[in-house]
Parts: C-alpha cells; structure tokens; sequence
C-alpha cells in the first residue's frame, strides 16, 4: 500500500502511527507535513503559507495519483490548515480518505467544513461523536494506542525504581493542585513537562483575536450552538479568562522540565506508580474547578505497555478498554487519588500484578496495529479499499 500522510510535525505521530504503518502495512510513505495554525489565523503571514501549502498538497497528491502511488490518504487536520477547496481536490482523486480526530473533548467541530470529503472521520474517542454525524459521512472509532517496537519494557519484577510518583505532562492549575495534594501528604512526585520550573504566568496564554474570534463565530457558532447552547459562547470565555492568573512555582516536588520521548518507556517502567489526569480543567482567581470534560490520552496505553501502573483519572471510555482496580487504577476524587497512591506505592505485590495484567491486556488489544487492522476493514466494508 502506499499512503500519502498529511500531519503535524508531532513525535508521537512518528513513534506510533508512521512507524505502525511502514512497519505492517505500507511499501511506500509520503509525508506532507505542516505547521499547527489554530491560533496563527490573524496572520496574514500565516495564512498565505496556509494557501501555498495546501497548493503544494494537491500538487504533491495528483503526482502520486498519476505515478500510480496513492492507495490512501490519511490526514491528522483541522480546517484551520486543510481548507474546503483543497480536500474537495483531493477527493476528486478518488484515493480513500482518512481524517483522524484525536481531540474530540474540546475541539470536535474543528473538522465539520471539510468532514463531508472524507470517506471515514476515524475519532480518538466518541465523546461529542455524535455532534459530527450531519457532516461527516461515517465516524469510526479508533481509540489511542501503544506501539509496543517502542514502548514495551518487561514488566516482570522490577525492585529497583528510580521514582516512587511521576507524572509526565504540562503545567495546568489542576494537574498543580491535585499534585501539590500529594505533597501535602508526603508524597514527592516527579514531574516532567513543560511549564512547571518556572514561576511565570500559565504557559495557556490567550490573547484576543479579532481574525480568529470571527472566524470561528462564522463557521462554528451556529453548529456548536445547536448542541452545547449558552456554554458554547460562555465556557471559551471562562476557560480564556482564567488564564491571566499566574501560580507560584510548586514546592516539594521534583520538577525535571521537558524530556525527550526517547526517555518516556524508561519514565513509565522504572516509576512504581505512574499519575495520570484525565481533566485539564480550569481556573479562577480563588480556585480550581474540573471542566467535566474527561477523555482518555494516548499515555492510557504507553505507561501500561511499558509495564508502568497506571493511575489515572476516571474516564468513560476507560471500562471499555481495561478491567479498573484489575489492569490499571482509576480515581474520580481527590481524597481517592491521595488513598490510592499511597497505598500502591507501599503494596508492592498488589502494584506489580496490575502492571502485568496491564501490560497484557494492552499488547492483546490496544497496540496500533490493532487499531489500523480495524480502520483498514471498515474501508473494506465501504468498498473503499481491497
């Protein structure tokens, strides 16, 4: 097969979804990459890259398609970058089309002007997937996964941990409260990431664009109106708001700053417990609330494949893919996570039993492959691929 693959110029995408694919499935890889624009669109500057790059995408896709090499695209897009015209050229090249979403808590209407092009929007998770049913022609459900070429450790007795907590993630107020929890309690985390060494302002900076606020009024007002009501005007104000207050640095844990993803399986294995958030939420002058917004992340899959447990915050889709307090470790509340994180890092033998069973579950049923195996046939069913 041979897949011409639009993305972002993101590691992960690298380490889990290219490498999958020439790994299983392709003879020939054509990446076209592009920078993220979200909130680049009152440049003008950025806008007219936007337009050449596009250009070159269908220049590039039409090259392919005559030389006999393009079997399938599959794009990670929002149409912030692929524009209405470009996917309209690119489906009249009549190769399938894969548009994958993997934000679908916050930002599920950032692919309706071109979903109706694609013939799968393949979905990370299905919260608000039913929101895009009247664009897109069919939603599958590929949820994040492990590559285990990358990501596997050997889980099996492990006694020499280098962290007794970790937590692998950027800064935000609710991730600093629940760990500053953990302080509070004795326990020292380690914490890799952008933005915690520091005591300057939320590195979720905002600044009012006038471009980009109607823009986004013209295309996605009406759409998310229709489905979130008054919060879809009054929850981007509140959460861009909250983001003028700035936190002092956290004291009392381990701050080591962003790590390379090379190191991320070491991370995983050689942690005795591994933290995981599944809320980003949101803060005030006064106080931290959680957004109620909660949706599984791709470190759901990597910390169990490196043989790491995981406790993580409870989501819905969680039960879908693992057995809680079994494979990994769920939480829904603060003094829960406290019980819980203490108890695993002293219980050695009831940590090291859920990190196997983890590790097994996801190496049966939640590498990359497996998601890919399931995309490839529903494009079967569809007649859109042999």
């Amino acid at each position: 097969m041979r897949v011409l693959a639009v993305l972002p110029p993101d590691q992960w995408i690298e380490i889990n979804l290219l490498d999958t694919l020439r790994q299983h499935y392709c003879e020939e890889v054509h990446i076209f990459t592009y920078p993220g624009g979200m909130g680049q669109l009152g440049s003008k500057l950025w806008r007219a890259q936007r337009n050449e790059l596009n250009r070159r995408l269908v220049e590039l896709a039409r090259g392919l398609k005559a030389a006999g090499k393009l079997d399938l695209i599959f794009c990670i897009a929002y149409d912030d970058f692929l524009l209405v015209e470009t996917a309209k050229q690119l489906r009249e090249l009549r190769a399938p089309m894969v548009n994958y979403h993997v934000d679908m808590a916050f930002q599920w209407y950032r692919v309706i002007r071109t979903a109706p092009f694609f013939d799968v929007l393949a979905v990370a998770q299905m919260t608000n997937a039913e929101y895009l049913k009247p664009y897109a022609q069919h939603i599958h459900w590929m949820p994040m996964a492990a590559n285990p070429h990358f990501y596997f450790r050997n889980s099996g007795g492990n006694t020499c941990f280098q962290h007794n907590l970790s937590f692998v993630g950027t800064f935000n107020p609710f991730r600093r409260a629940l760990l500053a929890e953990c302080v509070r309690n004795d326990l020292k985390p380690v914490v890799y990431g952008r933005g915690w060494a520091t005591e300057t302002p939320s590195p979720f900076t905002f600044s009012w664009d006038a471009y980009k606020v109607y823009h986004d009024l013209r295309h996605y007002a009406l759409p998310r109106w229709k489905v979130e009501g008054v919060e879809s005007l009054l929850g981007p104000v509140r959460r861009k708001y909250s983001r003028q207050f700035s936190f002092e640095m956290l004291e009392g844990a381990d701050l080591k700053g962003p790590c390379e993803g090379s190191a991320l399986p070491s991370i995983y294995a050689e942690s005795q417990v591994n933290l995981g958030f599944s809320d980003t939420g949101w803060h005030s002058a006064t106080e931290v609330r959680d957004s109620k917004n909660l949706q599984c992340r791709l470190r759901d899959f990597e910390v169990p494949m490196a043989g790491g447990l995981y406790l993580v915050q409870e989501a819905p889709d969680h039960s879908q893919y693992y057995k809680p307090g079994e494979e990994i470790v769920v939480w829904s509340e603060p003094g829960d996570f406290i019980d819980k994180a203490l108890f695993y890092s002293q219980n050695e033998r009831a940590a090291e039993r859920i990190r196997a069973a983890g590790q097994r579950r996801v190496l049966g049923e939640h590498t990359w492959q497996h998601r890919f195996d399931r995309l490839f046939a529903h494009l079967g069913s569809l007649g859109r691929m042999s």
